[in-house]
């Protein structure tokens, strides 16, 4: 399953639809034509222009902060009668920048949502986004922008082959795979080889509806391991220690849920 629509095309299908929704690793420009196109389809059933919806309330963030008078002003206008099909929707951009009393608040509202109000939280780093909002949401991972079929031929064999290795054996690959150090030449490569693998554990999560499922839960645990140790591969981190810090991550996460 390679889109967000495809996603929820399958969601309301199997009548799987939740109130809320952290959608990771991207930004409302981003997948806005794409999440506005899911709102008319799945939720309102018509072709109003979103931007024209009174019943979609939109933050986006774009002064780099979230404000008492923006949450509150969310607040009223979910808590507003719907206009269209009965139902509410409220987005939230970069919802890792909220700060303590929009925290506060939108936490509220995710514990005891009103019937009929949908969340839709975006963040571009999901482990920045607080505990306690990511385990009230259901996560979607975005793909990142580095596409599967741009890859080179060694990176996929080598993410294959990692992921095999990850799966089977666990911390075991650094005593007993070292040619992994060489066969990955640089951090630039190694990157490559983490966003491969981070696709392949999408796809495989994207097919699991059932969000209280374990196997969700590890999977989720482990794409934010890798989205990450992504972000860190743009610092100057030496690619023998950045491949390091990723496979004890990883083995933490299988451990812990042993």
């Amino acid at each position: 399953m390679n889109s967000l629509y495809d996603f929820f095309n399958k969601a309301y299908n199997e009548n799987k639809i939740v109130q809320s929704y952290l959608i990771g690793n991207t930004r409302l420009d981003d997948i806005k034509e794409e999440l506005f196109s899911i709102f008319n389809n799945f939720f309102f059933q018509n072709n109003i222009k979103i931007e024209e919806n009174p019943d979609v309330y939109i933050l986006d963030n774009k002064d780099d902060k979230v404000s008492k008078d923006d949450i509150l002003e969310l607040i009223q206008n979910v808590n507003k009668t719907s206009q269209f099909n009965n139902i509410k929707i409220y987005v939230i951009d970069e919802c890792e920048k909220l700060n303590d009393f929009s925290y506060n608040a939108l936490l509220k509202t995710l514990e005891e949502p009103a019937t009929n109000v949908y969340a839709f939280l975006i963040t571009r780093n999901m482990d920045s986004v607080r505990p306690t909002i990511v385990s009230r949401c259901q996560k979607i991972f975005i793909s990142s922008e580095v596409k599967e079929e741009n890859f080179d031929e060694q990176v996929n064999i080598i993410g294959n082959y990692l992921l095999d290795l990850l799966e089977e054996e666990n911390l075991n690959i650094i005593s007993k795979h070292p040619d992994l150090y060489t066969k990955i030449t640089d951090r630039d490569m190694f990157r490559n080889i983490l966003i491969y693998i981070q696709n392949n554990y999408m796809n495989k999560l994207n097919l699991l509806m059932d969000n209280n499922s374990n196997e969700i839960e590890l999977l989720s645990k482990k794409i934010l391991v890798i989205n990450s140790n992504i972000n860190l591969l743009n610092y100057n981190l030496n690619k023998n220690l950045a491949i390091d810090k990723f496979l004890i991550e990883m083995w933490r996460c299988n451990n812990e849920n042993s």
